[in-house]
């Protein structure tokens, strides 16, 4: 039969075991705050054995650990400071010292092993010489020992050097300029995409002028006859449109030497000019305005269709010119359309599930399509404005082929300048034959 100790605990005893089961919140007031910054060193050694030796047994409390925890912070941070002290004492004690000294002044008669150089001759006509003593190592290591044993404190003084001369220049990038690294080709700015051209019907001129023939009017209505009865008559009356070739130019003046020694320079103002060139046609076929020397753009083409945006939106508008077209027997194949109309189609959301009405996958790289029909999203059409046609049935750009690129001196007095003119040009014009197939949506 196992017998149990009953005795009931002294009160110290029970104050210590109530203190390790509740810590704060047991019979305790708040530990007094020691600051062990103040210790010395032994001290410091003692406060960390006691409290070590108090952890071990089973009267520790919290107090003991705050002040363990307190303990050897201070003994880590003072332990930083000796070890950083003692590595500059290494590194100061392993630094090699250049050999610098004062000399001593001596007047030998002749020069002395050593010599350093000569000073001019003293009042008596005695040549002076510097000397550097021959114990000079023993001399350096005595006062290296003497400096360690007064706590590596020292005192200052400035070192006199007679003939001493700093012959170093300083080198700055004023004096050796550094070469600038010029990086190949001409950064020049984005290239707008020029598509419109390509959405007509394009042809080839064969004279300045075109012309082509229009029908006016109608009157073609066959009807259901009785037997022995009249038939109806119908009429067709035609006009004809003509319009003469456009000119498209510019041109940049080079000098002789340039165009001769930069074969790329030269190659890169024709690629500008030629682009520029091209970019006004676009803008032309869209926007001209028809008064000489002008083309007249299908925007400013009389009897083309029209289709208000209102509050039906630019994505439905659209849809509704194209049945416009449809109506009036043409069958339309592209939508022109500013970047800012076509980014609001596109984000166009539905009002009730929040998904988009164009793309359920946002990274889908297909090419830009609405209602069936290619979209040509450019700048050369204004922002609220967008163009539906049948580009191909509707109207043709008759052009003389290609862009001419001409270089000449026979301008002003450049040939005795030297100076060539670089020339490029373009001959087109637009003919729309089918104003109907046409619709501004706007």
């Amino acid at each position: 039969m196992t017998t149990i100790d009953v005795t009931r605990p002294d009160f110290d005893q029970a104050w210590r075991a109530r203190m390790r089961a509740f810590g704060a919140t047991g019979w305790r007031t708040a530990p007094t705050q020691v600051d062990y910054t103040q210790f010395t060193d032994a001290e410091l050694r003692q406060a960390r054995d006691e409290t070590l030796a108090r952890l071990n047994t089973d009267e520790a409390t919290e107090d003991d650990a705050t002040r363990a925890d307190q303990i050897s912070t201070e003994i880590e941070r003072r332990n930083t400071i000796t070890e950083a002290t003692n590595e500059r004492r290494r590194r100061l004690a392993e630094v090699r010292v250049t050999e610098r000294w004062r000399p001593d002044v001596t007047n030998p008669a002749a020069p002395q092993p050593g010599d350093r150089g000569q000073r001019p001759p003293d009042d008596t006509g005695n040549r002076q010489v510097e000397t550097i003593p021959a114990d000079w190592r023993q001399r350096m290591a005595t006062g290296a020992a003497a400096w360690r044993e007064r706590g590596m404190a020292g005192t200052a003084e400035i070192l006199s050097l007679p003939n001493a001369t700093d012959l170093r220049t300083l080198v700055t990038t004023a004096t050796f300029p550094a070469q600038p690294t010029r990086l190949p080709g001409i950064v020049y700015p984005p290239l707008q995409v020029l598509r419109i051209a390509d959405l007509v019907d394009n042809q080839t001129a064969t004279s300045g002028v075109v012309e082509w023939v229009i029908e006016a009017t109608n009157s073609i209505a066959p009807v259901e006859v009785a037997e022995g009865a009249a038939k109806p008559e119908g009429a067709l009356t035609f006009t004809v449109a003509s319009a003469a070739l456009a000119t498209i130019a510019v041109w940049i003046p080079i000098t002789r030497q340039a165009a001769e020694d930069d074969a790329q320079l030269t190659g890169y103002l024709q690629g500008r000019m030629n682009y520029a060139c091209e970019k006004r046609l676009d803008g032309q076929i869209v926007n001209g305005n028809g008064t000489a020397p002008n083309m007249r753009g299908i925007l400013n083409t009389v009897g083309i269709q029209t289709q208000a945006v209102a509050t039906d939106g630019m994505l439905i508008a659209v849809r509704k010119a194209i049945t416009k077209a449809q109506v009036a027997g043409y069958d339309p194949d592209g939508i022109v359309m500013h970047p800012v109309d076509w980014e609001g189609v596109e984000l166009t959301r539905d009002t009730v599930s929040g998904q988009f009405l164009m793309t359920k996958d946002p990274s889908s790289l297909a090419a830009p399509r609405l209602w069936g029909l290619p979209v040509v999203p450019t700048v050369t059409i204004a922002a609220g404005t967008s163009l539906v046609g049948a580009f191909k049935e509707g109207a043709t750009l008759w052009r003389k082929p290609g862009i001419r690129v001409l270089m000449s001196d026979s301008h002003d007095v450049n040939f005795t300048k030297n100076i060539l003119v670089i020339l490029s040009e373009l001959r087109a014009q637009l003919a729309v034959y089918a104003p109907p197939a046409f619709i501004k949506v706007s």
